[in-house]
């Protein structure tokens, strides 16, 4: 019975990922020019459609990965599961690249944060979501795991959508972490329901987004950051 609930489950929160994080993203880029915008928006360069492309293709996977297992179609599951370590392959560098030339693009970030503050954003958390990727697919044999770890990451995922809806004004810069981190408390009360304990899998990848989130603000202005954000800059131009 618990295998069937499981799947509810997992494929449940999967839904609510891909309906977020097209919310987030409609205005400024899945329906950009039919929704009215919230406020200005860069033009979409060549890498940002690419970016766009690639990670909008790496959540339907996710989707469509959660809902085969969900109907016990398992092989499949795994076959696609190859191109998945090849989508991910290009999502780190491509990420990498994308929050590099931001800082440039004044409008994709808060206002009033300079270009190279804000990289501290992408580029502490691209690391930690590649992580959680790399060690669910590590760990792809040993279910429990692999589909929490994969969870996780998509909720790390969350961040730049949850930041759109509906205004990035909404909250204040300090609290931002806590509306990504709210999407993990069903994971945790899933957990205490059907194990009566917190899986190691949750606590720790949980323990690893959150720790970056609460990190960054505290040296985003540091000179020894800022040295590091303007040397990293200066390498695509």
């Amino acid at each position: 019975m618990r295998p069937v609930r499981d799947r509810v489950f997992f494929t449940t929160m999967a839904a609510v990922i891909l309906v977020v994080i097209f919310i987030g993203f409609a205005p400024s880029y899945y329906l950009r020019g039919i929704l009215p915008a919230p406020h200005p928006y860069e033009p979409i360069s060549p890498v940002v459609m690419l970016h766009g492309l690639v990670f909008s293709a790496w959540v339907i996977l996710f989707g469509v990965q959660a809902s085969l297992v969900a109907t016990n179609r398992v092989a499949i599951h795994r076959q696609l599961g190859k191109v998945g370590m090849v989508l991910i392959a290009i999502m780190i560098p491509l990420a990498i690249l994308t929050a590099l030339q931001g800082v440039d693009r004044p409008f994709s970030r808060p206002p009033g944060i300079p270009g190279l503050t804000w990289l501290a954003v992408p580029l502490l958390d691209v690391p930690v979501f590649g992580g959680l990727i790399v060690a669910a697919l590590a760990f792809r044999r040993t279910p429990a795991i692999h589909k929490r770890l994969m969870l996780i990451a998509m909720v790390d995922l969350l961040q730049p959508a949850l930041g759109r809806i509906p205004d990035p004004a909404w909250l204040p810069l300090a609290l931002s972490p806590l509306q990504t981190l709210v999407f993990l408390v069903p994971l945790f009360v899933w957990d205490l329901v059907t194990l009566k304990r917190i899986h190691p899998a949750t606590l720790w990848g949980s323990a690893a987004i959150a720790v970056v989130m609460f990190t960054v603000p505290l040296i985003w202005t540091s000179p020894a950051w800022l040295a590091f954000a303007g040397w990293a800059h200066g390498l695509i131009g």
